[in-house]
């Protein structure tokens, strides 16, 4: 009986987290992540500011788990797609990476700039391990040169990418990110072949 309660107060204890993270989410995407306060955040998901605390250090701690959902959509969506084929592999991964920023908007992916968040750089994301795994199929392949390990290019690709982002962000989103990421990751390819 005493596990019934446990389990009452772990799940109540979420639905709050997932609240506050919801909340978060509509304000910032509505008004920018400068001019959202934890009292906005708190108030829209209906707990205290003390209560936020609970949960997150800061509004970036917020911001940063906001992020790791692109790491949920590889996991979940894009792993799905790929084919086994390197070269095919990493037009889909880089494809989604630039579809995942459209999808969410330049005010969302500017976040990725005023955060700095050493998680972009976390080497065990779901993300990075993914295009570690497509480029050591290339290299097994033959298809990418033997002078620099998988993670390497990786690194290398995912640099490019981030690059990309700031630059479309930085343009308000003028140009199609999807063709432009396709083009730069195609000519990184031909660095590493």
């Amino acid at each position: 009986m005493a596990q019934k309660p446990a389990a009452d107060r772990a799940s109540r204890a979420q639905k709050t987290k997932k609240r506050l993270f919801q909340s978060a989410s509509k304000l910032i995407n509505k008004y920018g992540y400068d001019k959202v306060t934890i009292a906005d955040i708190s108030k829209r998901a209906g707990v205290s500011v003390g209560a936020f605390y609970h949960y997150y250090d800061s509004k970036t701690d917020i911001i940063v788990e906001f992020f790791k959902q692109i790491d949920v959509y590889y996991e979940d969506v894009v792993a799905a797609e790929l084919t086994g084929d390197p070269d095919e592999d990493l037009e889909i991964f880089f494809r989604h990476y630039a579809k995942y920023h459209v999808d969410q908007g330049v005010e969302h992916t500017s976040m990725i700039i005023k955060v700095q968040s050493p998680f972009f750089l976390d080497e065990t994301r779901y993300l990075r391990r993914k295009l570690v795994g497509i480029i050591g199929q290339a290299k097994t392949r033959g298809l990418a040169a033997e002078a620099y390990t998988a993670e390497r290019i990786a690194d290398f690709m995912l640099v490019i990418a981030r690059g990309l982002l700031f630059d479309w962000v930085l343009a308000h989103g003028e140009y199609d990110l999807v063709e432009k990421m396709r083009e730069y990751i195609f000519l990184s390819r031909q660095t590493f072949r």
